[in-house]
């Protein structure tokens, strides 16, 4: 019952603070273009921060010790926070699309970002524990680690990818976003390689 209130919390904490964000800055730029698009981005910036935590935990606790390990065992949590903040940005993008005399990115770009988010849900729903055991423990890993990889090259493409194409003229609030979307890769494949090179050594 405890880890069901704590999970409801994450889950609960992360929706609301993904739309206070967003309707903060609503309540400042307004309802026009220029205010639901910051408000989109800024929401999608919450979101991040629970799928980063829930990327790296394990990597950290591989890397760092026991101190971490408290990442690593939350990793569920933080990843349903960052389903639920998600949800946010979706709607802030479906209000985008409203309010736009033609869509404001690409066929392409809706493409990739829609398969980005129903992997985000598909693997809230397999991190369900009786849906995982149908699985079974090896497709399970792959699935989600390809999820995860997916996912975060979404985000590297938006922080960091874009940002190389605008210059030095990009927003200075990307900065943070886009150190965090190579350190977060780099901890996993880290990781990754200590766990061969532990392996073949023992």
């Amino acid at each position: 019952m405890m880890r069901r209130l704590g999970l409801a919390a994450w889950v609960g904490g992360a929706f609301c603070a993904a739309l206070a964000v967003g309707l903060v800055v609503i309540a400042s730029l307004g309802t026009g273009w220029r205010g639901v698009t910051f408000a989109t981005e800024s929401v999608a910036r919450v979101a991040f921060i629970f799928f980063w935590l829930a990327y790296t935990g394990g990597a950290f606790a591989a890397l760092f010790g026991p101190r971490f390990e408290g990442l690593a065992r939350h990793r569920r949590e933080f990843g349903l926070a960052f389903a639920a903040a998600l949800l946010v940005h979706l709607a802030f993008v479906a209000w985008l699309f409203h309010i736009s005399y033609r869509p404001p990115v690409s066929d392409a770009v809706i493409f990739y970002f829609s398969i980005g988010a129903l992997w985000a849900y598909a693997l809230a729903i397999c991190s369900v524990k009786r849906v995982r055991g149908l699985m079974g423990s090896t497709a399970w890993r792959m699935f989600s680690s390809a999820g995860l990889e997916y996912i975060a090259f979404l985000f590297f493409r938006d922080f960091v990818v874009l940002p190389l194409q605008y210059g030095t003229g990009h927003p200075l609030y990307y900065a943070p976003f886009s150190i965090l979307s190579v350190v977060g890769p780099a901890l996993r494949w880290l990781s990754m390689v200590l766990g061969r090179f532990q392996r073949s050594h023992a």
